[in-house]
């Protein structure tokens, strides 16, 4: 598809307020030798500290709940790995701990172990804990340095109580990403229906449900138009009343690695072919400079 021509319509105001073989060589060949494989087998089981308070009572510090815990499994299951570790915090905070065998790692779910106090282990299988925490999380994207997590959880907290938000970010990546998990599937509704971006000061965040299918994540990232040639300095927001006036979902103006400046163009991002192709055929100014439509 070509960029349209310019219409003489006037244009939107988008202003905003040695592997060689020696034939010579008569030492004996190698022996075959057999490869051995080693199975690494790790059965797991968790335990939810902050529900028992006795043991919290008893061992009121991480290091102590773990060193406990070690102490006594290792005694009493052959199996056991001594690598029992915290993760999560608050409610979500889980002592997991890990066996080489499925019987005695059951046996120890059966148990009621007096050392321990009140604590309970149950199954604990992180792969299904992440696919059923994909059906109340969200991915966010294109989030600048500048902008923290405290800002993140601020702006996303109002959609419903928020269970936990990590930010990460890729070696020599300009920007961050977030997963943040709420404590219920309704609140990431809005971003399923509706909503594909957000604004965080001056910067569109890009927004993706973790538990949509890998076709409605790829028809997300379909529809994408260049808009060239903008003016020095121009920030995602500032296009925020085109990007609302042409029915746009998301808009990310690319940043430069070295000095973190808006490159100069932005790359708008529709829901449909058609919505594309009609504004596109739209002329676009801005601060009085014409832009272009590209693909």
């Amino acid at each position: 598809m070509h960029a349209p021509k310019d219409k003489e319509t006037s244009p939107l105001d988008a202003s905003p307020n040695k592997d060689i073989m020696d034939t010579n060589d008569t030492s004996p060949l190698p022996l075959d030798t057999p490869t051995i494989s080693i199975l690494r087998r790790d059965y797991q089981a968790a335990a939810a500290p902050n529900t028992s308070p006795e043991f919290v009572k008893k061992y009121p510090t991480n290091r102590a709940m773990i060193d406990a815990v070690n102490n006594l499994l290792l005694e009493t299951y052959h199996s056991y790995t001594g690598r029992a570790r915290i993760s999560g915090s608050g409610d979500s905070k889980r002592l997991v701990i890990h066996f080489n065998s499925t019987t005695e790692r059951d046996a120890c779910l059966s148990l009621r172990h007096d050392d321990l106090a009140d604590l309970r282990f149950f199954l604990h299988d992180p792969q299904q804990l992440r696919t059923d925490e994909d059906l109340h999380a969200i991915q966010v994207t294109d989030i600048p340095f500048f902008i923290k997590k405290n800002n993140v959880t601020a702006l996303f907290k109002k959609y419903g109580n928020i269970q936990s938000c990590c930010l990460h970010t890729h070696t020599n990546a300009k920007v961050q990403q977030a997963r943040i998990v709420y404590d219920d599937a309704s609140s990431i509704q809005h971003f399923i229906d509706k909503q594909w971006a957000i604004y965080c000061y001056s910067t569109c965040l890009h927004i993706m449900p973790c538990s949509v299918t890998l076709d409605r994540k790829k028809s997300r990232r379909e529809f994408v138009a260049v808009l060239s040639q903008l003016p020095p300095n121009t920030i995602d927001v500032h296009l925020a009343p085109l990007v609302r006036e042409i029915g746009a979902m998301a808009i990310n103006i690319s940043l430069s690695l070295n000095s973190y400046k808006p490159k100069g163009w932005a790359y708008i991002t529709f829901k449909s072919q058609q919505m594309m192709d009609t504004a596109m055929e739209q002329s676009i100014a801005l601060q009085g400079r014409r832009l272009q439509w590209e693909l």
